[in-house]
């Protein structure tokens, strides 16, 4: 059965893991054939900021770009 799966993202993306962990189940929601969508509130808005140039650390603009290619919902 398809559920809804919604994530509520509120950090900033580079600030700790809490926006790449958001994202990964988000998208493995979705590959697991679930909608998911993310509601990015607050710092949260900061992740889908097209071409951030990032070093080193998990690349969440990258991963929120991926997960919108998926078919998965961003609510900001």
């Amino acid at each position: 059965m398809q559920r809804l799966l919604t994530f509520v993202l509120s950090a900033s993306p580079y600030a700790g893991q809490a926006a790449g962990s958001a994202l990964t189940l988000a998208g493995a929601a979705r590959d697991a054939g679930h909608r998911a969508a993310v509601f990015a509130t607050a710092d949260g808005v900061s992740g889908f900021v097209k071409d951030q140039q990032t070093a080193g650390v998990f690349d969440v603009g990258a991963a929120a770009a991926a997960f919108l290619s998926r078919g998965g919902e961003v609510h900001l």
